[in-house]
């Protein structure tokens, strides 16, 4: 097992969480005992399918896994290439059920392991249609892209190892709130161009563990016909240049989500 994934997902001694530790943690891929109707009565938000993908041998699980994120994204070039090559390099997929104290709510994961310790990525059960129609209401000034509904349909939420990662849904409204109360208090935003930035027109959708810093939807910016995104450092107050197309993935500007997504998976640490 990838010892970064087993000394996370591990309970804590004493009976509390340090450091990160759980008070219960229960690996489903391994916990070949518990049947469907035990595990879901204690886990309500546990996918049925994931349930049925942690009876399953190893290198199905990963199989299977790929073949569902190929099925459920629409069709990216680049990203439909890497696939293939990130899911082959993965030790496992599993499925980890989490206590933060006792008495507390379980919580689930699908926690991708990847080879030679080089970290994991650990995702949220999917939103159903009525999570994405009540976040689309949410957000009825503008088109949330396809392509990044199409993702929350794989996973609501999404880190690599210990990063805050991508913002379930439940709490977007939240978190745009937060940071439009963060911008108030700053100076006027600016492109490079010098251009004013309209705040309002960004939407976070990941935040970079303990920063203001967060990858945003900009409403101003649709270079293939639905929202592109950008970063936005709270420690620069600043976006990224997305005007010049040449050095968009070095500036962190991505006309699509799917291109963010790939950066994410591969750009952390190069497969």
């Amino acid at each position: 097992m990838n010892n970064r994934v087993s000394n996370f997902y591990r309970e804590a001694e004493g009976g509390g969480p340090v450091n990160g530790n759980f008070h219960q943690v229960i690996a489903l891929q391994d916990s070949t005992d518990l049947d469907w109707l035990d595990i879901s009565l204690k886990v309500p938000d546990l996918p049925r399918g994931w349930y049925e993908l942690s009876r399953l041998p190893q290198q199905y699980r990963i199989e299977f896994t790929r073949d569902y994120w190929l099925s459920k994204l629409p069709y990216h070039t680049r990203l439909h290439s890497f696939l293939p090559l990130f899911f082959a390099n993965l030790e496992d997929v599993g499925i980890y059920v989490t206590q933060q104290v006792f008495d507390g709510p379980y919580q689930v994961h699908m926690v991708y392991s990847l080879q030679e310790e080089r970290g994991f990525f650990s995702g949220g059960p999917p939103c159903d249609d009525e999570d994405i129609t009540r976040l689309s209401a949410q957000f009825s000034e503008c088109l949330l892209p396809t392509d990044y509904l199409a993702f929350l349909q794989i996973h609501d939420g999404f880190s690599k190892s210990t990063d805050t990662g991508l913002i379930t849904c439940s709490m977007l409204r939240s978190n745009y709130e937060q940071l439009q109360n963060f911008l108030d208090k700053q100076d006027p935003l600016f492109t490079v161009e010098g251009d004013i930035v309209n705040p309002k027109k960004l939407l976070p959708f990941y935040e970079s563990f303990g920063l203001h810093c967060y990858q945003c939807f900009f409403g101003d910016w649709y270079p293939e016909q639905e929202m592109g995104n950008v970063y936005y450092s709270g420690i620069e107050h600043s976006i990224s240049d997305f005007q010049s197309r040449e050095a968009w993935t070095e500036n962190l500007a991505f006309p699509t989500f799917l291109d963010w997504i790939l950066f994410y998976l591969k750009g952390v640490e190069e497969i």
